[in-house]
This record gives structure tokens, C-alpha cells and sequence, in this order.
């Protein structure tokens, strides 16, 4: 090669610059479209990804609506069941009282068609709710053709027939009615065919007596498009019902005719095997709905434990479309903003930096973009030699310190997305708190309580005193945040070394439990109450019978009525234990305060006892002290205390054995002990005598009157707390018990202070 060879391709050999300049950006257009592309798709996976969990949510709220809805309808024809003389309307076909006990029952239950059929499938009773604007109305259909014939209904026959299943004795039918309308526009008619369906719950109706016979069948049903929209309303979603066939059932996407779109229907093909998947997995469905693309996600349709169709809970998917387009040109906004900083800074440290500072600043320029692998890697002639040196150095050691950080930062990742994914799947509101009762973590549930609670100041004030003392929840405590009855009880956070951190909190959710004891009690007071009044007529009629026929009365017949008697008290006393107990349980249960002399109704309890303890060939005495006994204290409660006391020693004291009471009193407080010589309680029954409904071994030692519910010395407790006072039980097993009442004699000076 020539000298002048030599110059020209010097000349037209590219400068330092633009070797920089060139590669280095087109490295950064390459970058910054595969970091748009890349980004983009990741952002419109994630946006799919929650666009499906939305259809998750909204599937699992749509089935707990069906659920609520269903369990509301059941609990609706259990008060029409149960409503008293419906029973015997039935048998004797009085389609007028049913009307009347029935119709109010069905309007405040907001029942879309009750029907009452009796034993042989005939209706006696078809209400249809009308749709009214204002108010709830029901009619009976106008023509007995109008009627519905449910003698081919497979459910309610079942009903009818006394069958059962393994939840009950309620089943469920799904009908289908078409429904003709003529559309008028101008001068064309236009005939509208729908099908609409129904779900008609059915539940039995039997005698009170022994026989318990199925006299009918009362059916309340659902229509299936209110059914949708009320289920639509819950999950915030397009709700569809399929039946087995595919077919849609009802659905709440309507065309501008008001008629379900067809695109909706599964293929007949794919709906056998949807019926299987549904069982395992949430598949969805792409569907356009007049000209709108939406996403179906399916799960079956239950109803009472049993699959009735397929559940569909749809979303427009165009939302997925337009955020993939605004994040495109978000990240393409940034990439090229970040494109043109970075090329300005190169070019302006291409032209200001040559030779070996032009390399040092490539290798930082790639250090700082993230390649740590880069080294300046220049012999220390001179000062930017020894430069290059200790740079390359500090590299190394940046390299070894961050791979130990980027190590502690993947754990500490890990753990916490651990902890953060625990909380979520948990349905408990947990909150995690330090020692100074700052909140750490806190889940949705809680965040939700928290919410509510802000505009209460009485809750505010509540929730404050839980976090701040939570060392007094060692034990769960029952309180009311946000509508609901909750559960509190905070655990501990402890290292190895035994320090204290801090606490978790968590508040369980027990409304249902709590409901439902206040319903079983209410049902249980009321029939109580009603059952008293009967028992009294019957016991005064079996009185009269042997005050006026006692001579003519044989002496197996005056047996026979001393008997009916007895069993009529006993009967009597557990009903009045039944309403003392719902009482105290509704905080109903009062006291009347006076001033009497104990004595004296210890007195009167002997006399009134000692025939019973006699005829059971019991020794009973009574030992009182000289002087008066004078307290204040309500006499019935405390004669139904000694009631109770007396009756356990009665019932578990063998014939032949003793029953002794002893009184004395002090300047503050009346002592009555009972003893007796009955079977004993067990030492690891003492701590249970006093539970509600607890009837210990003692009521299967042998010859013992235990009769009874397990109520007389839980009353027994809560009359002696009601008069501020202690009850204690000392017994061994086969020797006895010693049931000690200690009572205030000044109850009212007692209140006071």
C-alpha cells in the first residue's frame, strides 16, 4: 500500500466519534424496541391476569348470592311449614285460611309464586306475585287452566311422597314456561315468543301428631330472571344461568328487543364436556354480544349440594384492548425519551474524551447500565493507568458486595411475598403490629373493618382500646365492628431468644354463629310459652277429672290419673326451666327485691319436699339456727333455687339414703348448705356441672330420678349471681355432695356501693 494509499483511507476511516457514536446508537434503538415490546407484553399478560381473577371474584360472589338467595327461600317455606293450622287447612282443603296465613308470609318474603298442594298432588293454592311498581301484590291465576299441574314434577312428587336425601327433606324442580306477546309497531304485529324458567323449592307438610303423615306440599318459587339480576347486582358482573343442554336458562345480557342473545348458548358439542370441567377448573369463553367481545367465565349451578346447569359471569374484554394501547405508548414515550438523553450524553463524551479516558468511560457507561463483567483492564503507566487499576478494583468488590445483597434481597423477596400470600388467603381480617402498636401488615379483610369503622366514632374508640391493650387478648373476645360479631384474639411474636416483637391480631368473624344462637333461643322461648298454656289446661282438666270422678274411679284408674299427673308436673317444670333459660340467655331475667325471713321459706320448701323425700324412703331434715334470718332477695327465685338444689339430691340419692339442710347467718352473708348421700359427682365433672344442658354420669348410676334436661343448676348459678352471691359443690363419687349457697343480706346496700 502507497503512502497516498495510506492518507486516503486514513480520511475516510471513521473517527473515534462516530465509531462510538454509531454503534452505540443503534445498540440503544435496539434496547429501546425490544424493551417497548417486551414491557408491552408484559403488561398486557398482567392486565389479563387480573381481568380473570376479576371473573374469579365475581364468579365466587355470584355463587354465594345463589347460595344466600336459596337459603333465604328455604328458610321462607320453613315459616310457611311451620305456621300453625296450616296442617289441618290442607287436610280439610280451607283455601281461604291458607290464603290469609300464607299471603302475608310470601309478600314479606318477596316470594315470586308460592303453591299449596295436598297429599294426592292437587293445588289448592296458586299465588303468583304481579308486578307492581309501588307495592308487593300477589293474585291467583284467573282460569282454573291457569293452575299449576305439578302432577309431573319429579321433585315435588318426592315431596309429596315423604322421600328424603342426605340434607333433608327439601327438593328442588327447575320448570320452563313459554310465554307468547304481540309486539305492535304502526300497522305490524309481530308474535314474541319466550321461554322463561322457574325454580320451585318444595318442602312437605306433616301432622304435629305422632304419625308425622305428609298431608301436602307447600312450593315457593323463583323466577330464574330475577334470580340473575339479583345475582348480577352482588358480583357486579353479566350473570348467565345454562341449563344441561347448553341452553340459556336466563341471563342478564338482553338484545334491544329485550330477548336473550343466541351467542350466549353453549355448542351443543363442547357443553357435555364444560359440564365436567366446571367441576375442577373455571374455564372461559369468548363471546361477541352485539358487536361487543366479552369474556364468560363458567362454574356450576348449585343448588342444595346438587348441579343444576352451568353459571356464567361475563366481562367486556375490550378494557384488556384499550389498556395494551395506552401502555404501548406509554413505554414507547419513555423508551424514546430515555434514547435521546443517553445518545446526547454519549455524543457529548465521545467529543470531549479520547484515547484512555474515552475507554475508562465505556466501561463505566456499561458498570452503570448493569454490566458489572466490564473492566477497564489498563497497565498503570501513568496516573490514568493507575486510575483504570483501582477502578477495576472497586468493581471487583462492588461485584462481590452486590451479588451478597442481590442474595439477601431474593430472601427477603421470598419472604415476604410468602407472608403477604399467607394473609391474603386467609378470610380472617389479621393485623400484624409492633410493640409501639404500629400496624405492619394488615390484609384486605382488616383494611375493610378499618374502613368501615373510621366513620364510627363508638367503634373508632373500640378498635383503638383492641390494638393498643393487645395483651389482654390472650383469650377471644366477642365484640361488634362494622355490622358483624367478631372474635379477637391477639397472639404473640416472639424470636428464638424468646423477645417480644410484637403482636398478631386476629378478628374472626362469627356473625352466623352468634345469629343463629339468638334464633334457636327466640324459637325456643316462644315455643315454650306455647306450650305452657296447653299444659296447664291438661293438667287443671286431669285435676278436675279426679276431684269430680274420684269415687267412681277404680283404683287402677286413680293410679292411672296420679301418674298423668306426675309426668304432666314434670312436663310443666321442664317447659318453666326451657323459658327461665331463654330468659337469662336474652338478658330478660330479672329479680324482685324484698325484705323476708329465709327461715321461713326454708321452713315452707321442707314441708312442701318431705312427702316426695319420704316416699323415696329418704331421711330429711332440716336444721336451722335460733334466731330470724331476715335478707332481701327476690322468694321465687330463691324457692326455685332450693327447688333445683332439692331435686338433684332427691333424684341421685338411692332409697334408704339421707338429705339434711343446714342455715346459719352472719353480719354479711346467709349460708344454706344441702347434703346428701347420693351417687356423687366425678372430680372431672365439678367444672361442667354448671353448663347448660350437661347431665353427668350420675344420671346412669342405678336407681336415680334423673329426669330432666341438664338445667337445674345452671338456673341455680345464674339466680345465685343475680342476688350477688356464690354457689360451691364439694361431692366424691359413691359418698355424696355438699352444695354450698353463700347470699348478701343487704342486697340493696350491695347494689349501691
Amino acid at each position: 500500500m502507497t503512502n497516498a494509499t495510506k492518507r486516503s483511507f486514513w480520511k475516510t476511516y471513521p473517527s473515534v466519534n462516530t465509531r462510538i457514536i454509531v454503534p452505540f446508537l443503534l445498540a440503544i434503538i435496539t434496547i429501546a424496541a425490544i424493551g417497548i415490546f417486551t414491557v408491552t407484553r408484559l403488561v398486557a399478560g398482567s392486565i389479563q391476569e387480573r381481568f380473570t381473577n376479576q371473573l374469579v371474584a365475581s364468579a365466587n360472589s355470584a355463587a354465594n348470592s345463589i347460595v344466600d338467595i336459596e337459603t333465604e327461600h328455604l328458610n321462607t317455606l320453613r315459616m310457611m311449614v311451620f305456621t300453625e293450622g296450616v296442617a289441618q287447612a290442607i287436610l280439610d282443603n280451607d283455601v281461604e285460611n291458607l290464603d290469609t296465613w300464607l299471603r302475608p308470609i310470601a309478600a314479606t318474603r318477596v316470594a315470586d309464586e308460592v303453591i299449596i298442594a295436598n297429599s294426592q298432588g292437587e293445588v289448592l293454592l296458586n299465588l303468583i306475585r304481579l308486578d307492581t311498581p309501588l307495592v308487593v301484590q300477589y293474585g291467583r291465576p284467573e282460569s282454573p287452566d291457569d293452575i299449576k299441574d305439578i302432577s309431573n314434577w319429579e321433585n315435588a312428587q318426592a315431596t309429596l311422597s315423604g322421600q328424603t336425601d342426605g340434607i333433608g327433606d327439601k327438593f328442588v324442580d327447575i320448570i320452563m314456561t313459554t310465554e307468547t306477546e304481540i309486539s305492535i309497531d304502526g300497522d305490524t304485529e309481530t308474535e314474541i315468543t319466550r321461554t322463561s324458567a322457574t325454580i320451585y323449592f318444595n318442602a312437605p307438610v306433616v301432622t304435629s301428631d305422632d304419625e308425622r303423615r305428609v298431608v301436602g306440599a307447600i312450593i315457593v318459587g323463583l323466577r330464574m330472571d330475577n334470580l340473575v339480576i339479583q345475582v348480577s347486582q352482588q358480583a357486579l358482573s353479566s350473570v348467565t344461568l345454562f341449563g344441561f343442554d347448553g341452553q340459556v336458562l336466563a341471563t342478564t345480557y338482553r338484545n334491544s328487543l329485550n330477548e336473550i342473545n343466541t351467542n350466549l348458548a353453549i355448542p351443543a358439542a363442547e357443553t357435555a364436556e364444560l359440564l365436567q370441567t366446571v367441576q375442577s377448573d373455571s374455564p372461559i369463553r369468548e363471546v361477541t354480544l352485539d358487536e361487543i367481545d366479552s369474556q364468560v367465565l363458567h362454574a356450576p349451578f348449585m343448588l342444595r349440594s346438587d348441579q343444576y346447569g352451568i353459571l356464567g359471569v361475563g366481562l367486556p374484554s375490550n378494557y384488556i384492548v384499550e389498556q395494551s394501547g395506552a401502555s404501548r405508548n406509554l413505554f414507547g414515550l419513555i423508551f424514546g425519551i430515555f434514547f435521546l438523553v443517553v445518545g446526547i450524553l454519549g455524543i457529548f463524551i465521545a467529543r470531549t474524551i479520547t484515547g484512555p479516558i474515552e475507554r475508562l468511560v465505556n466501561t463505566t457507561r456499561a458498570i452503570r447500565e448493569g454490566d458489572l463483567s466490564r473492566r477497564v483492564e489498563m497497565r498503570p503507566r501513568d496516573e490514568l493507568g493507575e486510575l483504570g487499576v483501582s477502578f477495576d478494583s472497586m468493581t471487583d468488590q462492588l461485584v462481590h458486595r452486590n451479588r451478597e445483597i442481590s442474595s439477601l434481597l431474593e430472601q427477603q423477596v421470598q419472604e415476604t411475598a410468602q407472608r403477604q400470600a399467607v394473609l391474603t388467603s386467609i378470610s380472617d381480617a389479621v393485623i400484624v403490629q409492633d410493640l409501639n402498636n404500629t400496624i405492619i401488615m394488615s390484609n384486605d379483610t382488616a383494611q375493610h373493618i378499618q374502613a368501615v369503622v373510621v366513620e364510627r366514632p363508638p367503634e373508632i374508640r373500640l378498635m383503638r382500646e383492641l390494638l393498643s391493650r393487645p395483651e389482654r387478648l390472650n383469650q377471644p373476645r366477642v365484640v361488634n365492628l362494622a355490622d358483624r360479631y367478631l372474635s379477637v384474639l391477639a397472639t404473640p411474636v416472639t424470636m428464638t431468644t424468646n423477645e417480644l416483637l410484637g403482636y398478631v391480631i386476629v378478628f374472626r368473624d362469627i356473625t352466623v354463629i352468634i345469629e343463629t344462637e339468638k334464633l334457636k333461643d327466640e324459637l325456643v322461648l316462644q315455643m315454650s310459652h306455647e306450650l305452657r298454656t296447653p299444659l296447664g289446661a291438661v293438667r287443671g282438666y286431669v285435676d278436675l277429672v279426679k276431684m269430680i270422678e274420684d269415687e267412681k274411679l277404680s283404683k287402677q284408674g286413680k293410679e292411672f290419673i296420679d301418674k298423668a299427673r306426675d309426668n304432666l308436673l314434670t312436663l310443666e317444670r321442664l317447659v318453666n326451666q326451657t323459658i327461665d333459660v331463654s330468659a337469662m340467655l336474652s338478658n330478660r331475667f330479672t329479680i324482685d327485691i324484698e325484705t323476708f325471713n329465709l327461715a321461713y321459706l326454708l321452713g315452707d320448701v321442707f314441708t312442701e319436699w318431705r312427702p316426695a323425700m319420704q316416699a323415696r324412703d329418704l331421711q330429711f331434715t332440716l336444721v336451722l339456727p335460733n334466731n330470724d334470718m331476715y335478707i332481701e332477695g327476690d322468694i321465687e327465685r330463691l324457692e326455685e333455687l332450693l327447688d333445683h338444689l332439692l331435686r338433684n339430691a332427691h333424684s341421685y340419692t338411692l332409697p334408704g339414703g339421707m338429705v339434711e339442710i343446714h342455715a346459719e347467718i352472719t353480719t354479711n352473708r346467709a349460708m344454706i348448705s344441702i347434703l346428701d348421700s347420693g351417687a356423687g359427682i366425678g372430680e372431672d365433672e365439678i367444672d361442667r356441672v354448671f353448663d347448660r344442658m350437661y347431665r353427668g354420669r350420675a344420671a346412669d348410676a342405678g336407681d336415680t330420678d334423673a329426669r330432666g334436661l341438664g338445667l337445674g343448676l345452671y338456673i341455680a348459678k345464674q339466680i345465685v349471681d343475680a342476688h350477688q352471691g356464690e354457689i360451691i359443690i364439694e361431692s366424691k363419687t359413691g359418698l355424696g355432695t355438699i352444695v354450698t349457697v353463700g347470699l348478701p343480706v343487704n342486697l340493696k346496700l350491695k347494689q349501691e356501693s
